[in-house]
């Protein structure tokens, strides 16, 4: 892996500027002045914020990061990036470009690449500890350091990649014929259903999710239904079942609280619901869990 603090703007686009990458490359440093850097074809990767937030455009679009999400960005896509806040630290993570080739090309015989996946998504703890180690390293690290480096890229080239066909997989249950509109689709849905976990404990109506989708209602939950197979009300359920279940597992939280703190409107309706669900009323799967 190549570790770079970010390219100067006055000065070329990063080498190469075709977007192809002979190694792994890694660019990132802590922002002590404005930066802007133009339009240029980008690689394979992943853009990030380390800390703070900045802007990144992508193909005309632009996209708010924080240390909370990350953007993959597809081979060939138009990039251009802003920041603005001092000590904000982003970070772009470029792969080698013949290994990404070669990690598509082991899978199904399927065309695909990652535009299904070029859009923000939520940073998790794990995933946001394996960018912070790699920024630490230096060109300098040891051999050991290198080939940890190696396999935690090629770990996370690997996810996405399952991410890629687990995406095709689903829209397929989509009746869209253009294979562009079948991404944009599968991109709005697939951003609704990560907003609808993320705010589960909120009072969310069918209006708010299609609000988010940039759909009308009745479409927006046809289409979600296809891609899911299951109604988007029923899929915040569960969400907040799932929850529940996880904070009487691993917390000491009163199960009142519980129900409270997953978004629950009675306590009724929500002992009622985990019973159909896990076959056990809350108090008695918590007890049964503590064995």
């Amino acid at each position: 892996m190549i570790i770079q603090k970010l390219p100067t703007p006055a000065l070329s686009l990063p080498r190469p500027p075709t977007g192809v990458f002979p190694d792994h490359t890694l660019f990132t440093e802590k922002i002590d002045h404005p930066y802007d850097y133009p339009q240029h074809t980008a690689g394979l990767g992943i853009l990030a914020m380390l800390s703070g937030s900045g802007e990144y455009k992508v193909n005309g679009k632009k996209e708010r990061l924080d240390r909370h999400s990350f953007l993959v960005i597809n081979q060939g896509s138009r990039l251009s990036m802003h920041f603005r806040e001092i000590d904000a630290q982003p970070l772009l993570l470029f792969f080698h470009t013949q290994l990404a080739e070669r990690v598509l090309s082991e899978r199904p015989a399927t065309p695909a690449d990652f535009s299904w996946l070029e859009r923000p998504h939520p940073q998790k703890s794990d995933f946001r500890d394996r960018l912070e180690w790699l920024a630490r390293l230096d060109n300098s690290c040891s051999s050991f350091g290198a080939l940890k480096a190696d396999s935690i890229i090629r770990g996370i080239l690997e996810e996405l990649t399952t991410q890629v066909f687990s995406a095709i997989r689903i829209s397929g249950r989509l009746a869209v014929v253009k294979q562009s509109t079948r991404v944009d689709l599968y991109k709005r849905l697939s951003i609704t259903r990560e907003w609808i976990i993320e705010n589960h404990a909120a009072p969310i109506t069918l209006e708010d999710m299609a609000k988010v989708a940039t759909l009308n209602d009745q479409h927006f939950l046809r289409m979600f239904r296809k891609c899911y197979g299951v109604t988007p009300h029923r899929f915040l359920v569960h969400t907040r079942l799932e929850t529940a279940r996880q904070m009487l597992l691993h917390t000491g939280e009163k199960i009142a609280a519980i129900c409270r703190q997953t978004g629950f409107e009675s306590f009724s309706s929500f002992s009622g619901l985990f019973r159909q669900r896990f076959g056990v009323p809350p108090s008695v799967f918590r007890r049964e869990s503590q064995r």
